[in-house]
């Protein structure tokens, strides 16, 4: 098709809403005038308004009929949406050629608005995806509106969510699938079902299990905003950071088609995530008081420090330096029972070992770790693979080597690594910083900083007195006054 053909289709969503809201307004009209005769539509006025609908009908059946010839539209759908626009422009014409004989006109014009209110539901249809109408309808109207029965019921707990159906395909739905689903296919690519996403669109594969850096669909997603091949397109609703971040995990995980989400032991920040958008509860957090009551026995026991991290919140850090080589892998046994509580944990300079760390990987909710000074070597560190959310870890004056990057790469929140001292080289470190960090998001991250930059040097106001130097209004307000 030339590009002018696609440019004249395109209008068709404007042109479509004028005949629309005159035929609606006619209608009113004409039922006002039939209780109040004083408000009845004259025969020229009506003559007029009835062209307007004509006219306007058959530039939008036109625009429309131009606009399905693009493709990527659900064939049965569009030829219904395209039929019943004819049936209604059809109709329009009927009423101007009847207006004289008002009883066979009323009739007529009932039917017009019935048809062309059934053809503006597929055309939402096509837009919005077949249940965009249906999906929060009353039960006893969905089966009407197109959206059937009610699908898989809300789970309760989050144990209970499939890693798919309700924790991916929402993600999907809310953002993709108006422009990829059933009734519209842009680039032949579906997102609307698991089998659908595996097929890919014409420009191949759409996700490749395992690595979301390949998968195309993120690649387009993380595309700054003004990008050409950004998705969506600017002016529809964009992904969230928690959107990606759920999208990102899924495809890292090898893209599950089904299965308990939970089961499948999440990072837990995802975890965090899908539950705030299914409005289920996260996981349970220990007591506080109970907590800090075993840290105190704990510290008399064992000669360690252990305190809290806020005033309100039970997690816990525990420094067992000051107990050196006394403090070793038969100890560190006790710190299990603190583990639901465990976010820092200093084993500095300590007698623990390898053999210890199986049991540092069941302190699950740990941020900082600290095993500088000690017996560490690489093979211990292949024990930590179950601390997602650790962010930083002290190996200084250990015997890891380059070959601990297989095993820190498993940690997908790790941050800062402390290593000198240590036989790990420049290379494998920053061998270790590439699998780590996600660079789309960085550069989404740095974007949206220089984005808010322009936005502050737009709206900061200044006041040059010439010699003197340059007065910021905001530094001038946040200056105690000179009196005070």
């Amino acid at each position: 098709m030339s590009d002018l053909t696609i440019f004249v289709g395109r209008f068709h969503p404007l042109v479509v809403h004028v005949p629309i809201g005159v035929l609606l307004l006619l209608a009113v009209s004409e039922a006002m005038g039939w209780r109040w005769s004083k408000l009845r539509l004259t025969a020229g006025a009506r003559m007029v308004v009835l062209g307007f609908v004509v006219l306007g009908a058959a530039l939008a059946a036109g625009c429309g009929w131009l606009l399905a010839q693009q493709g990527s539209y659900d064939e049965a759908l569009v030829g219904r949406h395209q039929n019943l626009g004819f049936i209604t422009l059809g109709l329009t014409v009927a009423l101007f050629a009847v207006q004289k004989w008002l009883k066979l006109y009323g009739s007529l014009l009932a039917a017009a608005v019935a048809i062309m209110a059934w053809t503006g539901h597929n055309g939402g249809s096509l837009t919005h995806g077949p249940g965009y109408l249906a999906e929060h309808a009353p039960a006893m109207l969905r089966p009407l509106l197109g959206g059937g029965a009610p699908g898989r019921p809300a789970p309760a707990t989050l144990a209970e969510a499939d890693v798919f159906y309700d924790v991916v395909q929402p993600v999907l739905n809310a953002r993709c699938v108006a422009c990829h689903g059933e009734s519209r296919a842009d680039g032949d690519l579906r997102l609307d079902s698991f089998e659908a996403i595996l097929a890919g669109g014409e420009h191949g594969e759409a996700i490749v299990a395992g690595s979301p850096a390949e998968s195309l669909l993120l690649q387009r997603l993380y595309l700054p905003l003004d990008h050409k091949e950004h998705m969506p397109p600017a002016g529809r609703p964009q992904p969230t950071d928690f959107d990606l971040a759920v999208l990102d995990w899924w495809i890292a995980d090898g893209s599950p088609a089904q299965g308990g989400f939970m089961a499948r032991a999440p990072d837990p920040v995802v975890v965090e995530i899908v539950a705030a958008q299914l409005g289920l509860p996260p996981p349970p957090i220990p007591d506080r008081a109970e907590m800090l009551a075993i840290a105190r026995e704990l510290e008399v026991e064992l000669g360690i420090t252990i305190r809290p991290l806020t005033t309100e919140e039970p997690w816990l850090g525990v420094n067992a330096r000051l107990a050196r080589e006394d403090f070793d892998d038969d100890t560190l046994t006790r710190l299990l029972v603190l583990a639901p509580a465990l976010h820092r944990l200093d084993l500095g300079g300590t007698g623990v070992t390898d053999a210890g760390m199986v049991h540092v990987a069941q302190m699950t909710e740990l941020r900082r770790l600290r095993l500088d000074g000690t017996a560490i070597t690489d093979t211990g560190l292949v024990a930590l693979a179950p601390l997602k959310r650790l962010a930083s870890l002290n190996l200084h004056s250990t015997g890891v080597t380059d070959a601990a990057t297989d095993a820190l790469t498993e940690l997908p929140r790790l941050r800062q690594l402390y290593v000198w001292q240590t036989g790990m080289t420049p290379m494998a470190a920053l061998s270790l910083a590439e699998a780590l960090e996600n660079r789309r998001k960085l550069d989404r991250y740095r974007a949206q900083i220089a984005a808010n930059q322009r936005r502050i040097a737009d709206e900061t106001f200044r006041v040059d007195f010439g010699a003197e130097p340059l007065v910021l209004l905001e530094e001038a307000e946040a200056s105690p006054a000179e009196d005070e």
